[in-house]
């Protein structure tokens, strides 16, 4: 277990140190991107839903879900008051949300098998109804940071909600398998052999992406908010897991594989969305690698720890 988690921070420290030789440039994490939102995460979350048994009890784990990335955002924002609005908005965007199919899936499976895919993906599928749109959305809103967007009617105000969320093609992939499993529909075995090689490459992609997008802030203030947020998350970490272990009606395994999800890093979203409504690239980029180093670590002690590997 202590190698397969080298392993991941290998792909992590390996690829920015890479960046600094200059063998990969400022902006090729964009690349990344490409590679992990379009092809490797799709393919892992198709590949999770057909090798594995669809009990329709899960749906649980997709409400809980919602609720673990919603409540965070509106007492994160309560919380915040007095600090400056970027600095609110970077609380808010990134002490919120669970970056699960881009990181946690992986780590995860590498732990405990493709089998463990499963919980985290119906995890993903509620948390990812906040966490792909309705967090930018909520946080500009409150936070009155789009003028522009409060003028438009509400129709256009829905159609690019809407379309925040259909333009991501992971999120339009859950709620394909969701369907799927309400139908019982199974995924033909071509398909399954088509997939399975970029379903495997999901974790090394995924976790290079993160050490492209690595960058130190030269700013003290931006040091002290990621420290908040960093604060933040291991609060609304530690309440999460809490709950998973004593609330959800489902086996050890399960429960575990929602405890380590519980202790996800920062999105990949909240990176973006940041970026959009602050134009602080560097800090987002960095909060993201220093949550993810963070979770790893926590998420490999867990494992070892909790009874229900």
């Amino acid at each position: 277990m202590i190698f397969q988690s080298g392993a991941l921070l290998i792909a992590i420290l390996g690829t920015y140190a890479l960046k600094h030789l200059h063998i990969f440039g400022e902006r090729d994490y964009k690349v990344a991107q490409g590679i992990v939102f379009n092809m490797t995460l799709p393919c892992a979350i198709i590949l999770s839903f057909a090798t594995n048994k669809h009990d329709m009890r899960m749906l649980w784990i997709v409400l809980f879900g919602f609720f673990a990335c919603a409540i965070p955002l509106f007492v994160v924002y309560v919380g915040s008051r007095g600090d400056e609005r970027n600095y609110r908005a970077f609380q808010m965007l990134n002490a919120s949300g669970l970056n699960l199919g881009a990181f946690c899936l992986p780590v995860v499976q590498t732990f405990m098998g493709a089998s463990a895919g499963l919980p985290i993906i119906m995890l993903d599928i509620g948390n990812a109804t906040v966490a792909t749109a309705g967090s930018l959305t909520i946080t500009r809103t409150l936070l009155h940071m789009d003028d522009n967007f409060r003028s438009l009617p509400l129709s256009l105000r829905l159609r690019n909600i809407a379309h925040d969320f259909l333009g991501s093609i992971s999120f339009d992939i859950y709620m394909l398998m969701l369907v799927f499993m309400f139908l019982h529909i199974t995924i033909p075995q071509p398909i399954i052999t088509l997939i399975t090689p970029f379903a495997n490459a999901n974790a090394f992609c995924a976790m290079a992406m993160i050490g492209l997008m690595m960058e130190i802030p030269d700013n003290r203030k931006d040091r002290i908010e990621l420290a908040k947020v960093i604060a933040w998350r291991a609060l609304f970490g530690v309440i999460i897991a809490v709950a998973a272990w004593f609330v959800l009606p489902f086996d050890m395994r399960i429960r575990e594989i929602i405890v380590l999800g519980s202790f996800a890093p920062i999105t990949i979203f909240s990176t973006k969305f940041t970026d959009s409504l602050t134009g602080n690239a560097k800090l987002a980029g960095f909060s993201l690698t220093v949550t993810a180093i963070l979770s790893l670590i926590v998420m490999t002690v867990l494992h070892a720890l909790l009874p229900g590997a």
